[in-house]
């Protein structure tokens, strides 16, 4: 008797110390691909974006069926714009709008996790309901959709995701 509470209590302990406390994860720096998908009242555009962010600077390049610009944030509102169409064509502006909006929805920063991370996460700014799903399989960020009065605005999935040091 005593043998088989003392097997059941060390099975209890050894199953307890190797489940994972916080299995999904929020990068900081990373490389990605995504496709963004953004919602209006009578149309639907799609994006494909890859993101690189290190140290709180992006580098977005968005793609769509007839153009792709790449956005390079560096410190503060600035920002490196250019065009494929013209790549001897490059311009800084110095206090770019979209520079918020755009980093925003890539910014996995905003999500406040203070103990484990759930497998949903959601921010609200005021405006704009953001919720974060993660992949289970990869245990890193899946889906982010964005909503304005539970009406969706905008939709990434994440295709790819990297982690970098």
């Amino acid at each position: 008797m005593r043998l088989t509470v003392l097997c059941l209590v060390l099975l209890i302990v050894v199953s307890g110390c190797t489940a994972e406390d916080n299995p999904f994860i929020l990068p900081v720096n990373y490389t990605g691909e995504a496709l963004m998908k953004v919602y209006t009242d009578k149309t639907e555009n799609d994006y494909k974006v890859n993101i690189i962010c290190r140290d709180g600077n992006y580098s977005i390049r968005t793609e769509s069926e007839n153009e792709a610009w790449n956005y390079a944030y560096v410190s503060g509102n600035r920002c490196i714009l250019n065009n494929d169409k013209f790549p001897e064509s490059s311009v800084t502006i110095e206090n770019f709008k979209l520079n918020e909006t755009l980093m925003h929805d890539f910014n996995f920063g905003k999500f406040d996790v203070l103990e484990d991370i759930p497998e949903e996460l959601i921010y609200w700014d005021g405006e704009y309901k953001h919720v974060l799903n993660f992949s289970k399989e990869n245990l890193l960020p899946k889906t982010i959709f964005i909503y304005n009065n539970d009406k969706l605005v905008k939709a990434i999935r994440y295709e790819i995701i990297n982690i970098e040091e």
